[in-house]
């Protein structure tokens, strides 16, 4: 980062105009034009293009990425016919190959082309944004949309990156430093914008007046030395300085204060207890190392400030795992991770590799790099000196390890197997430091992408994944095995009770690193809760922390248990300030007098730990929505209306803050108001499927159930695989008698949607039971019983159905499971009923 000066301005400012013409967008085009840009678009940027790929949605935080699909049917449609077998052919071809990185340049090149035939005259795109880089009195500015999508210029304060794109940053006068849409694509010396894909409207977080793109906290940190962000909380404004306006030397040693009063001393040795008077980074382990790099290269979440080099990575931060959309089931990067996810999966930093062994901090580059383009900052990987510091180069370094002949070409270096690169920013190729064995075989039974197919997709010579993985098992005698965690990551993801097994074995598995164990657990627990607590609480003894932090998050994923939390109390008072923070909202489910298993102290410790965290972030609504969720379980409820309050004064749109508190509102018997909390949030984003959810849930314990009932279905509408609220929906139904076979068909919706729920299963069987479809009844009932545990309902409900089956020698077995499980002269009667029911001979 530095101050926007002519020295320091790559861009060409020369009056410059660029259009942002959304692929999403081109739908909106005139046919006739449509077509016409279609044909000139080539057939593999097309194949590529019509990829149907969505990015992940965030509706919590107002964001609503636009679908492709309409410019993909239309441009379908008039595709000339001569060109649509051949276009359908190469698009599912490249299925098989093509990655979000891939259709967004795809995307970026059809924009280019739509904007030199606007230039023309041959497009006429009324729903373009129009943008203008220009310079005034030496002065740089941008014309492009504000926050309320009117042109306007703004003046560029600060430039942000040199290679390979540089982007230009605007400060406003609330302090805030926002990054704007458009960069300056370095190598190729053109202006492209960071989301070619989708429109991004103001008022969209993702918009460049958004918080999503707030240089204060978004970026800051990583950026500057010694940052204070100085954020106040009642004016929602920044007073944010920085001792430097780059990354310094006291970025990674720390203040040097002490280090220099020591040098300029007139001693000849440096002080025996506080030595140079810096961190100690030299002849310490890798993991040492690695944590002093992972605050600026990790996916995180700060916890609490003054990090210096040396200190332990996971006391100030929480890292990303993967079990979200970060990576691949197999822990490849799809999203930007910044190394330190993938770095810790790989048998490198198990090994004892830092990465020092590899890159040179104080130049900026790699070791052994050469440049090889005037100018140029990242300096390429040119040779396989780098890895030959370690794997013998007669091994490794041969055509006869890597099967490519040509010795410096592509495929013949180490990093283009076992580092392959993904491209974000549209321009930034980034090299995954898993640095794992390519897996085509992968690619071929889940869709993971594989670094031989990076390269190899001819149609023609038939370079296909199973190509691939052929041509691997007959170089090196690798067979496909189902071992690879990368399976149950997949199925577990999806929510796959079935994985649950796989995914256990995963967590116990000591061949595999701490990141991906740990991520196993954090899926094992969200795809199947009721098997988890084993893998949990053993995994709270783990030495490796990763892990215990993954115990401490899955305990949200379980029902708060006085039972399960004397088995875990350890986490609450666990070395790592990451674990103890991440166990303590499961802590806050408990009532006050279940929380006793913990002492007053540790408890006083953990809420000023936790409030000190969330005042680390202020700036996001988010923090002070975790702040309301502490206040509330202390049964502060003032302050914690309050605090949600402030969460939608520094965001109005941020709707889990709103549907809190139209929760809070509604606990409350405050009807009304909640009400309108809810019908506000969905006015903001009718798509965001919790706030529907509540609101169907108030107007079903305020008595309307016709209008719970529309809520419900407008729910399934949109999203028909929601068992619960397919559940919910049966369960409102099944208070109507004249409704039975209607309520039973819902609620067995629900059970096929949710097969590892047992309080689903029983109240499907006991629909279907009433509604005369025994046997339907009596596969969930079995159901809802091997799932464990069963209850006096269940038990009583299923010796019933045996008995309308006239299996009765079932019925009375259950009948004494039930008196056994659960003594109660309600037990004893009930089995005499059905005994005699049945009669002792044991037919009725």
């Amino acid at each position: 980062m530095d101050r926007a000066t002519p020295e320091t301005v790559l861009g060409d400012f020369d009056d410059r105009e660029f259009l942002h013409i959304a692929f999403s967008e081109l739908w909106r085009l005139p046919e006739e034009e449509l077509r016409r840009l279609v044909e000139r678009i080539p057939d593999a940027v097309l194949a590529v293009a019509l990829q149907e790929y969505e990015p992940p949605p965030m509706p919590e935080l107002g964001i609503r990425h636009p679908s492709g699909r309409e410019s993909r049917q239309r441009i379908s449609a008039v595709l000339p016919e001569s060109r649509r077998a051949t276009i359908r052919e190469e698009t599912d071809w490249k299925k098989q190959f093509a990655r979000p990185c891939d259709i967004t340049a795809a995307h970026r090149t059809i924009r280019d082309i739509a904007a030199e035939m606007t230039k023309a005259g041959e497009l006429h795109p009324a729903f373009a944004v129009r943008s203008r880089m220009f310079r005034k009195d030496g002065t740089f500015f941008v014309e492009t949309d504000d926050r309320e999508g009117k042109l306007r210029a703004f003046e560029v304060k600060y430039v942000f990156g040199v290679y390979p794109l540089q982007q230009y940053l605007v400060e406003f006068p609330d302090g805030r430093i926002q990054c704007l849409p458009l960069a300056w694509d370095v190598k190729n010396k053109s202006w492209f914008h960071l989301y070619p894909s989708e429109p991004i409207p103001h008022g969209d977080p993702l918009h460049w007046t958004g918080s999503l793109q707030n240089w204060n906290y978004m970026c800051a940190d990583c950026h500057t030395t010694n940052l204070r962000k100085n954020f106040d909380v009642a004016s929602n404004t920044y007073r944010t300085t920085w001792s430097e306006i780059d990354v310094s030397c006291e970025t990674c040693h720390g203040p040097s204060s002490v280090h220099v009063r020591l040098a300029e001393s007139w001693s000849l040795f440096w002080d025996r207890k506080r030595g140079y008077g810096l961190p100690q980074l030299k002849g310490v382990p890798n993991t040492v190392l690695v944590d002093s790099c992972a605050p600026c290269h990790a996916r995180r979440r700060p916890l609490k400030e003054g990090f210096v080099g040396g200190d332990h990575f996971l006391d100030y931060y929480l890292p990303e795992f993967l079990d979200g959309q970060l990576y691949y089931p197999d822990g490849q990067i799809l999203d930007e991770d910044y190394e330190y996810g993938s770095f810790t999966q790989s048998l490198m930093y198990r090994k004892g590799v830092r990465c020092l062994d590899c890159h040179d901090p104080h130049a900026g580059r790699i070791k052994f790099a050469e440049a090889t383009r005037p100018g140029e900052v990242r300096r390429p990987y040119v040779d396989n000196r780098l890895c030959g510091q370690c794997h013998v180069p007669a091994n490794y370094d041969t055509p006869s390890h890597h099967f490519h002949p040509k010795v410096g070409e592509p495929g013949s270096h180490c990093v283009d197997c076992h580092m392959a690169e993904t491209t974000y920013m549209v321009v930034d190729a980034r090299r995954d430091h898993s640095l794992r064995v390519p897996r085509p075989d992968l690619t071929v039974s889940l869709g993971i992408p594989n670094a031989c197919n990076l390269c190899h997709q001819d149609r023609a010579k038939g370079e296909s994944p199973q190509w691939a993985a052929d041509w691997i098992e007959k170089w090196y005698g690798h067979k496909p095995d189902r071992n690879h965690f990368a399976y149950a990551f997949a199925a577990g993801k999806q929510g796959d009770a079935t994985a649950a097994a796989d995914l256990a074995a995963v967590v116990r598995r000591q061949d595999l690193s701490g990141m991906v164990r740990a991520s196993g657990l954090l899926i094992l627990s969200r795809a199947s809760p009721e098997t988890a607590l084993g893998s949990v609480v053993a995994s709270t003894r783990e030495a490796d922390p990763l892990l215990r932090i993954a115990a401490a998050r899955a305990l949200q994923d379980l029902p708060p248990d006085p039972g399960t939390l004397a088995r875990v109390k350890g986490l609450f008072e666990d070395p790592i300030r990451a674990a103890r923070l991440e166990a303590f909202p499961w802590l806050l489910q408990f009532a006050p007098n279940d929380r006793q298993l913990l002492s007053a102290d540790v408890v006083d410790r953990l809420v000023t730990e936790y409030v000190a965290a969330q005042k680390l972030v202020e700036d996001q609504p988010g923090a002070h929505v975790n702040l309301a969720l502490l206040y509330d379980a202390f049964q502060r409820s003032d302050e914690a209306e309050a605090a949600y309050q402030t969460a939608l004064r520094l965001d109005p749109g941020f709707l889990p803050a709103r549907n809190n508190l139209a929760m809070l509102l509604a606990r409350q018997n405050r009807w009304d108001e909640a009400e309108r909390q809810y019908r506000l949030a969905i006015e903001a984003n009718p798509d965001y499927i919790p706030i529907r959810d509540n609101l169907a849930r108030l107007y079903y314990q305020q008595g309307r159930t016709a209008e719970a009932e529309r809520e419900f279905r407008v729910i399934l509408e949109k999203v028909p695989t929601l068992g619960d609220v397919w559940f919910s929906l049966g369960l409102l139904i099944a208070e109507d008698p004249a409704r039975l076979a209607e309520a039973a068909e819902c609620l067995r919706r629900a059970a096929d949607l949710m097969p590892g729920d047992a309080r689903v299963a029983y109240n499907a069987g006991l629909a279907l039971h009433k509604a005369g479809e025994l046997e339907d009844a009596e596969t969930l009932f079995t159901r809802a019983y091997r799932l464990g545990n069963p209850s006096p309902d269940l038990l009583q409900a299923y010796a019933l159905l045996m008995v309308d089956l006239r299996r009765c020698a079932a019925a009375r077995s259950l009948a004494d499971e039930l008196r056994a499980r659960f003594p109660s002269p309600a037990a004893e009667q009930f089995y005499r009923a059905v005994v005699g029911r049945c009669g002792e001979g044991g037919s009725p």
